[in-house]
């Protein structure tokens, strides 16, 4: 977020370059931003389909709240409104991924109906993720 903090010009070239020529190792994604009194609070992505890698870290939604704004259940508001978008786009259901060891996220998917597929150690120096798989019929 220090970039967008420091040079908010700069980031939105960045983010136009990112969405004019995507990498091959990138999928189709939606990015939303959370705004509040005008204040960038945070962004979430929606990942219009899975890859491989997506499947291992990442999934179909990520997002991050900036900061000074953690702890006041903006991401679980972000994730709310972004779940009916990401049903408008044809997805059945989301797959999100965060490590065992970041609570405030597990809070926030599981407040969202985030049910646990399972917890895997996918590389033994960094902490085991946990896979969530959110319904996107019942919203």
């Amino acid at each position: 977020m220090t970039r967008l903090a420091t040079d908010f010009e700069a980031f939105i070239q960045d983010q136009l370059l990112m969405t004019t020529t995507p990498g091959s190792n990138l999928v189709p994604e939606t990015e939303l931003w959370g705004v509040a009194d005008r204040t960038f609070v945070g962004r979430i992505s929606i990942r219009h389909e899975l890859n491989d890698a997506l499947r291992v870290v990442g999934g179909h939604i990520g997002y991050d709240t900036a900061r000074k704004f953690r702890g006041r259940g903006l991401a679980t508001e972000m994730l709310r409104l972004a779940l009916p978008i990401a049903k408008s786009l044809g997805l059945a259901r989301v797959l999100l991924t965060c490590d065992d060891t970041n609570v405030p996220s597990i809070k926030v998917i599981e407040a969202n109906a985030g049910v646990l597929e399972g917890v895997r150690a996918n590389d033994p120096n960094k902490p085991r993720k946990r896979y969530y798989w959110i319904d996107l019929q019942t919203i």
